[in-house]
């Protein structure tokens, strides 16, 4: 199979369908739903810390449930945050190199996710192309993504078609993430990868650039190997960052881990239909 890859270079200027804010209500919405749940588990932790250093013991029987599980949150989160950040993958797919990464050479932050999709590559990547805000969807939990700001979709949900409107996707096209954010197509190759980087104008943010991979190779059986990885920079010295990133770990991988399983279905279903006219 023939590809043919379009160069990194990409325009530093960012171009519509981006929005400005017009108050500060929307943006902090977004941002409540998607750190939200990190910073209940976070308040929980504090919570028990608390209760153990003023001593005494809390007359609410709740209460000394919700401390004493809270106290095992950071041993249950060293635990669980490798397998969070490498849903899927084996160790080679971890620590091989995969296109993009060069956008964030030295990254403070990240995670390689992989899924097995029982269709080839050809096939996975026409819903892959077209994800986005105001396009088809993510495939993801439409409420929590309406909920954060970024909802709005072509069909009115994650997307359950090939829209060919959104196919020509090109290097330099931004992909909206909502109305104010989005990330710009740094590298296409058709059917086998696909690397967006954060929209930059004139320097890097203060956050750092960062870029998100999804790679398609094919495997034995007329299947495909996902490979999703997203990579953060940024200046590690910056601890407001770093914890700005921590907070985001645990929600992005609820939305894309069920992504990933999201865009497996459809390219599944469309495959076997496919399949299946063949031999009628």
């Amino acid at each position: 199979m023939e590809t043919t890859t379009q160069s990194r270079e990409v325009p530093r200027t960012p171009r519509p369908p981006l929005e400005r804010p017009t108050s500060f209500l929307g943006p902090a919405l977004g941002m409540g739903v998607t750190l939200g749940p990190s910073l209940v588990l976070d308040l929980m932790w504090a919570s028990a810390v608390t209760a153990t250093l003023l001593g005494g013991r809390p007359r609410s029987r709740a209460f000394r449930v919700a401390t004493s599980v809270a106290s095992l949150m950071p041993w249950g989160w060293l635990l669980l945050r490798p397998r969070m950040l490498y849903w899927g993958a084996n160790p080679a797919e971890v620590t091989r190199a995969l296109p993009g990464d060069g956008i964030v050479p030295n990254p403070v932050g990240g995670s390689t996710r992989a899924i097995t999709i029982d269709a080839r590559p050809e096939d996975v990547w026409p819903w892959l192309v077209q994800i986005g805000f105001r396009r088809a969807g993510w495939y993801s939990y439409d409420l929590l993504e309406q909920a954060a700001g970024a909802g709005q979709f072509v069909e009115g949900h994650s997307a359950e078609h090939i829209l060919p409107r959104f196919q020509d996707l090109k290097v330099g096209d931004i992909i909206p993430m909502s109305r104010w954010t989005g990330m710009q197509v740094a590298e296409l190759v058709p059917a086998r990868a696909l690397v967006l980087r954060s929209v930059i104008e004139e320097e890097a943010p203060p956050w750092g650039v960062s870029s998100w991979a999804f790679v398609l190779e094919p495997i034995g059986g007329r299947k495909t190997r996902l490979l999703v990885r997203g990579r953060s920079g940024g200046d590690p010295r910056r601890w407001g960052m770093r914890a700005l990133g921590q907070l985001i770990e645990f929600p992005h991988f609820v939305m894309e881990r069920k992504m990933m399983l999201g865009l497996k279905k459809r390219a599944e279903k469309a495959a076997h239909a496919l399949g299946a006219a063949t031999w009628a």
